[in-house]
Formats: C-alpha cells, structure tokens, sequence
C-alpha cells in the first residue's frame, strides 16, 4: 500500500519537525481538499500523534478532521473519499490516514451524536474503493467528541479558519463517552492479545483521564509514560514493552503490525486487562464525573 520507506529514527516527529515528504505529503492532502471542497471548505486540522508530538511513522496514522459549511452531496462525498483512498496508496509511510468530514454546524454545536459527510480510514479502505460506503445518509461516530476534544485542546489549523473560531467546547461527559465506548472494546474478549500496544497504551491513558480527571489529552505514548509512573509496579514491564514496541522505527510485514513484530506473554496480557477492568469499575464508581459514563456503560 505504501511506496516508501521511512528511515530509522531516534525520536518523535511532531508537525513542526516532521520529515520533509512527511510534511509534503500533508500538504497534498490539503490541496486534495481544497481543490474538490472549493469555497464549501471552512477549514482543516491536524490532531493525533503528530499534532501531539508523539508520531512514529511505522505505527501512528496522520489524523485530519476537515469542516465543511454546508453539507456534502452524496456523489461529491463519494468522489472524494476515493481520491482520499487513492492518494492513501501514496503516501510515504506505513501509518495511513484517518480523517472524516464534518459540517461547521457540527463542530460548533458538539451534538451528543456526533454526524459526518465521510470517513476514511486504513479499515474503510477497501469498501471505498469497491463502492460499498452508502454517502447522504446521517451517520454517526462515537469516537469524533475525543478527537475534537484533542482538537481543541493540541490541534493545529493546516488551513482556513482558526481552531477557536471553527469548535465548540466539548463537555468532558461526552469526551469521556467516547473514550470510555473504545475502553470496553479495549478489554473485550482477548482483544490485547490480538493488539497488544494498541490496547496497552489507550488503556493506559484512558485510566489517566478516569483516575485523575484533570481533563488533559494525552498521546498514546504520554499515556504509556503516565501508566509506567503511576500504575502498580508489576504491570510496568508490560506497559514498558508496549511503549518500546510503538516507538519503534523498525519496519515490519503488515501482517505483524497489530504485535508489533514481536513475542508477548499472553499471562500479562491478561493480568493487565483484569486489572484496568477492575481500576475503571473501581473508579467510576467513585468519581462524580465519570457517573455520566456509569449510565451509560454499565
């Protein structure tokens, strides 16, 4: 899928010190809006791990939410989700895009569901490119108020109108909604077996958010940092091993990706899913704000 291959690094990129066809490459991507959006394109922002520091091209995705004034027309919302697909195949790394579209009406309002134009993703890819993505019907994404929280709160303007003059506030009950709807699928089943750094590092930094509750957004690699310092210490040598792993600049075969190329103790793996269970039941039932989520989820 992609055509190059970044070379070995030391540290994380950010937007601001990000490799050159990195950087080039985005702005392609923001040409690719702005020459099939026209004057309908109100803006659009960078969030995730790039935007937050954290970015390791082997393993992070290049995060966008572009705005739109006015709705999409579904012939227009298809053309264009295929051009994103097709430029997807372009891109330098092995991190692929995920950006969705919404209208300005959305992002300013911040509706508990939270509707867009259109989506794409790594996962999205091959419907888009078969045809198989309905456009015009009203669809929703429980995960869209955690990326607009992040927006809000690190995100970078890469075109059109400023981050504050673009999004509401959104009420940290609906950040920690969507948080909380990925925490369940986290520690569903042996998930962290299938993809043990992805659900260690997003536990990690959703146990940051319920136990501490100082509204703060953290990258996957923060959150991994903050666990390593603050969770027990028997679970360290694990979170250690998931950080080490997503911060690697080692390229590996696509089909070991969700491992990370390596070995992991599934004995861990599921003492460390006990344990967040445990500690977000725990919390939730003690911590006023996170209520809202008990509602909702239990």
């Amino acid at each position: 899928m992609f055509r190059a291959i970044v070379p070995m690094m030391d540290r994380p990129q950010s937007w601001y010190n990000c490799d050159e066809m990195i950087c080039q490459y985005i702005i392609g991507l923001v040409d690719l809006f702005k020459g099939n959006l026209g004057n309908n394109l109100v803006g659009i922002y960078l969030h995730g791990s790039l935007a937050m520091g954290s970015y390791f091209p082997p393993k992070s995705d290049i995060d966008i939410i572009a705005v739109v004034d006015k709705r999409l027309a579904p012939d227009l919302a298809r053309e264009v989700n295929r051009k994103i697909a097709q430029y997807s195949n372009k891109r330098p790394t092995v991190g692929n895009i995920e950006c969705s579209i919404i209208t300005l009406e959305t992002a300013q309002s911040i509706p508990d569901e939270m509707p867009y134009e259109l989506h794409f993703s790594e996962t999205w890819y091959q419907r888009i490119i078969d045809d198989q993505v309905v456009y015009g019907n009203r669809q929703v994404d429980s995960d869209l108020p955690a990326h607009l929280m992040t927006i809000k709160k690190r995100g970078i303007c890469l075109y059109g109108k400023s981050i504050d003059e673009v999004f509401g506030e959104v009420k940290w009950q609906s950040f920690m909604a969507a948080i909380l709807d990925d925490f369940n699928w986290l520690v569903e089943d042996e998930n962290i077996c299938e993809s043990p750094f992805y659900c260690i590092l997003n536990i990690c930094r959703v146990l940051q958010a319920l136990t501490e509750n100082n509204q703060k957004s953290l990258s996957k690699y923060e959150g991994a940092v903050w666990g390593i310092e603050n969770l027990p210490h028997e679970y360290a040598p694990v979170i250690e091993k998931a950080l080490a792993v997503y911060s690697s600049n080692i390229v590996i075969e696509e089909n070991k990706r969700r491992t990370g190329g390596v070995e992991w103790d599934k004995t861990a793996l599921i003492a460390f899913r006990d344990y967040a269970k445990s500690e977000k039941d725990r919390v939730m039932q003690e911590d006023e704000v996170t209520n809202f989520g008990k509602k909702l989820y239990i």
